[in-house]
């Protein structure tokens, strides 16, 4: 077990480091990106009146008090569908980005602990980083009928050796440390040391990559979307702009397309402005 001091050490540095990263301005900015946008969708649950499938007479209308941000080529409400389509897009994202932090990490300890693991977890990683992500993703996705899960799925496939990579080196950093030596000769199990020591010392850093990787999941997952990887009918913001671009630039209804884009944006660099200070604080070959 790790003795209680050395606990109160990694709390009293993970404070610190928390008090260091809310002294920062893309922080503060990310953070309340992100909560302003929640806020707009938990409010735009209870007050907007229209159902995001319901037709219209109102065809390609622009913003207007009725429509506050127009219809779509059937006269669907497209704020309603902002609203409701933040939910599958956001449910994928973290999916995704939580299986491939867990799958990283995993590979990441094990790989930097035990030495016979190096080759084979670093050799599939890089082998699986080889192809540029997107193109990888709707080769893929082409093949089989791609629901949300299997979209997670997909991205949890590419992301993890994003994680593994950071975590590697700081697991063999810290097997190499006194304390863990001393573990070893008092006679500690390797597997009780990886769990209870190794991985504790490295879940600041997974922090940092799981809210990255909620960002970059999310603009694979709409991209995904809008390229036709996954079910158009089901209302997500993806699938807004999937739509869109099927009929909304030739009958130029920007609304239909700025609208969805500027939450999409906002959305991924709110999680992006709060991962990459994190991982600034927490990941020591990042500190000055």
């Amino acid at each position: 077990m790790i003795p209680r001091t050395r606990t109160q050490r990694l709390l009293s540095r993970s404070r610190s480091s928390l008090a260091l990263l809310f002294r920062k301005k893309a922080p503060k900015a990310g953070l309340a990106i992100l909560v302003g946008i929640m806020l707009f969708l938990i409010i735009g649950s209870f007050v907007n009146p229209y159902s995001p499938y319901k037709d219209s007479k109102l065809l390609n209308s622009p913003p207007s008090p009725t429509h506050i941000f127009g219809t779509d080529f059937l006269g669907r409400d497209i704020y309603s569908q902002i609203v409701n389509g933040a939910y599958p897009s956001l449910l994928v994202a973290v999916i995704a980005a939580l299986g491939s932090v867990v799958l990283g990490v995993l590979a990441g300890v094990f790989s930097g602990y035990y030495s016979r693991l190096r080759g084979l977890v670093g050799g599939t990683g890089d082998l699986i980083m080889v192809f540029p992500l997107l193109p990888l993703l709707l080769l893929i996705g082409s093949l089989f009928v791609a629901t949300n899960l299997f979209i997670a799925t997909l991205l949890i496939f590419v992301l993890w050796p994003l994680v593994a990579r950071a975590i590697r080196p700081q697991a063999l950093a810290i097997s190499k440390m006194p304390f863990v030596q001393a573990a070893k000769t008092s006679g500690v199990k390797d597997r009780e040391i990886v769990m209870t020591i190794v991985i504790p010392q490295v879940l600041s850093i997974a922090i940092a990559y799981f809210i990255l990787n909620v960002s970059l999941a999310l603009v694979l997952t709409t991209a995904l979307e809008f390229l036709g990887v996954g079910n158009p009918d089901l209302v997500s913001w993806g699938s807004i702009l999937y739509w869109a671009e099927q009929f909304g630039f030739l009958a130029g209804a920007w609304w239909w397309i700025v609208f969805p884009g500027t939450f999409i944006t906002l959305t991924g660099m709110g999680f992006a402005l709060i991962g990459f200070s994190l991982e600034e604080v927490f990941n020591p070959r990042l500190r000055v």
